[in-house]
């Protein structure tokens, strides 16, 4: 469902968050292969490894549509040209981020730590946390912890669920 733009500054400039259309399709593909670990591709030959990740493309997106059919599909752009994707869901009770990419050029330059602070602002505004899910060792476990996520109880061991709240945050910058 088509919605107004998002326009959150960055160190890289002013950035868009705007809904993904079909035209972004093969700009989501890319993404999605390039953010898998390379060595997966080393087990597989070629046509085999796109054959596996267009399917779990596939996959993703299905469901994603399915799990949170109001969450926003957002493209984030730098002066016009896509740099990654964010899926983000509001139930009412938390932001969730559901997925988010970059593109590898613009990842460790603030762009993620931007994103990240203007749905948290959203969230203290609102009352609400922010959560998500990260899969073990991933990079971006860093930069969550460093904006004051803390790690909750999860189901499964491949990911960790995080949450930040602003008076768990604001209460421990006080100390």
């Amino acid at each position: 469902m088509p919605h107004d733009p998002i326009e959150i500054d960055s160190p890289l400039g002013r950035l868009t968050l705007r809904t993904e259309t079909e035209a972004d399709r093969d700009f989501r593909y890319n993404l999605f292969s390039n953010s898998r670990q390379p060595e997966f591709a080393l087990l597989l030959p070629p046509p085999v490894f796109e054959q596996v990740m267009r399917h779990q493309f596939r996959a993703q997106t299905a469901s994603y549509l399915a799990d949170f059919p109001r969450a926003r599909f957002d493209i984030i752009e730098l002066g016009g040209r896509p740099i990654g994707r964010i899926v983000v869901n509001r139930p009412g009770d938390a932001v969730f981020i559901v997925d988010q990419a970059l593109v590898p050029e613009v990842r460790n330059k603030g762009v993620g730590t931007a994103i990240m602070r203007a749905h948290m602002d959203e969230a203290r505004a609102a009352g609400i946390p922010v959560r998500l899910m990260a899969a073990q060792g991933d990079p971006a476990m860093r930069l969550y912890a460093r904006l004051g996520f803390t790690v909750t109880p999860s189901e499964s061991p491949m990911y960790s669920n995080l949450e930040w709240r602003s008076e768990v945050a604001e209460g421990a910058s006080r100390c």
